[in-house]
C-alpha cells in the first residue's frame, strides 16, 4: 500500500470580490506516482499547485487543508514555508525566462538554492551545481564561463530550471506545464529526464499540463478540472479509454480538420529568394564580433494568397530568425517581393508604408501586448501610424469591427492586457494584427502557450479570417499536430537550412529527410523508417 505524500482536502481559493477559482477540491498525491492535473485554461490547475506552497498573491483567500508530513502547509508560517519550499517540494515553472533571475548566471542560481537548504561550503556547492547540470544533459556548460538565461535556448533553460528544482532532492516535484514552449524533440527529452530522475531520486510529481499526449506518456493518474472543480478521476489508461463525462471527451478527442477555402489563384503574393540571417558572436561586451553565426541559410520560397505555409523545426533552428528577417526587424541578405515588387531595398516611409501590408502575431501575448495601454489603445495603434487622418470615431468603428472579428466583445476595449485569459490576449493580438488588412501574415507560435481547446478556436478564428480577407499565412509552428490540419504546405527547418518541403499530406504520410523522420517519431511515436 502507498503512502499519501501531498493531500489536498477541500480546498478552496478566492479572490477579491468572492471570484472563487477552485471549490472543495479534494484529491492525493502518492509515493512514486505521477498525477497529472488537467483542464482548460482557467480551470484553476496552477493556481491549486502555487497554494501548496504559498505562492497565491496576497488577495487570495484559501480554506481547506493541503497536508505533507503530517503538517497543514496552509497554516505555516513564512520561515517555515521556506524551510519546505524548494527543499523537500520544488517548483518547475511555465516559463523559465520569467522565472529566473536575469541578473545572474545559471550556475549562481542553482548554487543559492542548494547553500540555502544544505550545510555545503561554496566549492562542494558548486561541485554539486555541475553535476546536476550534467545529470540534466547541460554539460556544454563550461565552469569558467558564467551563462545567463539570454544565453540558453528554451530548452536549455528549461533543464536549467529542472536541475535547481532536484537541486535539494525533494520529495515532491510539482511541474506547471515544463514542457508547453518547446518543440517536439526537446519536449521528448525533457520527459525522458523527468522519467529517469522520478526512478533516480524516488520523487512524486504532480505534472500540470493541458498536452494530453504528455498525459498519456508521464501519468500513472488523472484528476480533471473544470471551472475549479474535479469533474473526473481515476488511472490514465481508464480515463482515456472510457472517459465518463462530455467535457473529458472534449479534451482527449482527436481536432477535427479544418475546411478551408481553395485558393483563387497560385501566383504568389510573397516570394523569399536566398534569405541570409547572421548573427555576430562576441565573447565579452568590450570586443569586437570577429565571427558570425548562420542562423538562415540562403532559404527559398513562395506563398499565395490564401494559402498556409507552415514551418516546422527545432529550438533553434531558425524559423523565428527568418520571419524577423522577412519583416526587416533584424538585418538580413536575400531578397523578399510583395506582389513581385522587392521591399529589400526600402527605408523610411516607403519601408513604413509596405508594413501595413505584413503584419505578424508573437508567441507571446502578455510580452507583445503593452500593459499601460488598454485594448483600444493598443488595436488601434496601427491605424493612428497609417492613417492619422481617420477621425477618432472611424478609429473607434474599425476597433470594434476588428475586435468583433476575433469574436470578443466591445466593452473589453477600456480594460487592459493583464486582465484577460492567454487565449483572449491571442484574440486582441491577432484583432492588432489584422486591423490593418494585411495581405501577409506571420504567425510566431501563436498557440503555443494555449491548451488544447483554445489552439483549436484559436486556429478556427485564424482560418475564418483568411476566408474572409484572403489572406497569405507564414505559420510557424513545434505543433505538429495543429500544422497536420492546418497547413497547405510544410517546410522543415534544421540548422538554419530548409532540408524537406512539400504539401502537408505527403510530408506527414511519408517524410523523406532523416531530420523530419526524427521529428514526425518525437511527435507521433511513430517509427517513419
Amino acid at each position: 500500500m502507498k503512502k499519501k505524500i501531498l493531500e489536498f482536502q477541500n480546498l478552496s481559493i478566492s479572490f477579491q470580490k468572492n471570484q472563487q477559482v477552485v471549490n472543495n477540491l479534494s484529491f492525493s498525491l502518492y509515493e512514486k506516482e505521477t498525477l497529472a492535473l488537467v483542464g482548460e485554461s482557467g480551470s484553476g490547475k496552477s493556481v491549486t499547485a502555487l497554494a501548496s506552497m504559498k505562492l497565491l498573491p496576497s488577495n487570495a483567500k484559501t480554506e481547506g487543508l493541503i497536508n505533507f508530513e503530517n503538517k497543514n502547509l496552509l497554516s505555516l508560517q513564512e520561515q517555515e514555508i521556506q524551510k519546505i519550499r524548494g527543499n523537500k517540494v520544488s517548483f518547475i515553472f511555465q516559463e523559465p525566462m520569467t522565472s529566473l533571475n536575469p541578473l545572474q548566471t545559471i550556475q549562481k542560481q542553482i548554487k543559492e538554492s542548494i547553500i540555502l537548504h544544505q550545510n555545503l561550503n561554496q566549492n562542494e556547492a558548486l561541485e554539486k551545481v555541475f553535476w546536476l547540470l550534467r545529470m540534466v544533459g547541460l554539460s556544454n556548460i563550461d565552469e569558467k564561463i558564467p551563462r545567463y538565461p539570454h544565453q540558453l535556448s528554451g530548452g536549455q533553460r528549461q533543464r536549467a530550471m529542472i536541475a535547481m528544482a532536484l537541486s535539494n532532492d525533494p520529495k515532491v516535484l510539482i511541474a506547471d506545464e515544463p514542457t508547453t514552449s518547446l518543440d517536439v524533440s526537446v519536449e521528448n527529452k525533457i520527459l525522458h529526464l523527468l522519467e529517469d530522475l522520478k526512478k533516480s531520486f524516488g520523487m512524486s510529481i504532480l505534472f500540470i499540463t493541458h498536452d494530453l499526449n504528455v498525459v498519456k506518456r508521464m501519468a500513472d493518474k488523472v484528476v480533471v478540472m473544470q471551472s475549479g472543480k474535479i469533474i473526473e478521476t481515476g488511472l490514465t489508461k481508464n480515463i482515456i479509454n472510457n472517459p465518463k463525462m462530455d467535457y473529458t471527451r472534449k479534451l482527449f478527442s482527436e481536432p477535427e480538420k479544418i475546411i478551408k477555402k481553395k485558393k483563387t489563384t497560385n501566383y504568389p503574393l510573397v516570394e523569399v529568394k536566398n534569405i541570409i540571417v547572421d548573427y555576430p558572436i562576441r565573447t565579452s561586451i568590450f570586443s569586437r564580433s570577429k565571427k558570425k553565426y548562420r542562423a538562415v541559410n540562403e532559404v527559398n520560397f513562395r506563398i499565395a494568397p490564401g494559402e498556409t505555409l507552415g514551418i516546422v523545426g527545432e529550438s533553434g533552428s531558425g524559423k523565428s530568425s527568418l520571419a524577423l528577417g522577412i519583416l526587416r526587424l533584424i538585418h538580413s541578405e536575400g531578397d523578399i517581393l510583395l506582389e513581385k515588387k522587392s521591399i529589400r531595398n526600402l527605408r523610411g516611409k516607403n519601408l513604413i508604408e509596405i508594413r501595413k501590408d505584413i503584419q505578424i502575431v508573437f508567441q507571446d501575448p502578455y510580452g507583445s501586448l503593452s500593459p499601460r495601454m488598454c485594448i483600444s489603445e493598443i488595436i488601434s495603434e496601427g491605424l493612428n501610424e497609417h492613417y492619422p487622418n481617420l477621425s477618432k470615431s472611424e478609429v473607434m468603428e474599425k476597433v470594434k469591427e476588428s475586435i468583433e472579428n476575433v469574436e470578443l466583445p466591445n466593452d473589453i476595449l477600456t480594460r487592459y492586457p493583464h486582465e484577460f485569459s492567454g487565449g483572449q490576449r491571442q484574440r486582441i493580438a491577432i484583432a492588432r494584427a489584422i486591423i490593418l488588412k494585411p495581405k501577409f501574415l506571420i504567425l510566431d507560435e501563436p498557440t503555443s502557450a494555449l491548451d488544447r481547446t483554445i489552439q483549436l478556436q484559436i486556429l478556427r478564428l485564424l482560418n475564418k479570417l483568411q476566408n474572409k480577407y484572403n489572406m497569405a499565412y507564414l505559420f510557424i509552428s513545434h505543433n505538429l499536430r495543429l500544422m497536420k490540419f492546418f497547413a497547405d504546405r510544410l517546410l522543415v527547418m534544421n540548422k538554419g537550412s530548409i532540408v524537406e518541403e512539400g504539401s502537408t499530406l505527403e510530408i506527414f504520410k511519408k517524410p523523406r529527410n532523416k531530420y523530419s523522420k526524427l521529428l514526425f517519431e518525437a511527435a507521433f511515436n511513430k517509427n517513419y523508417n
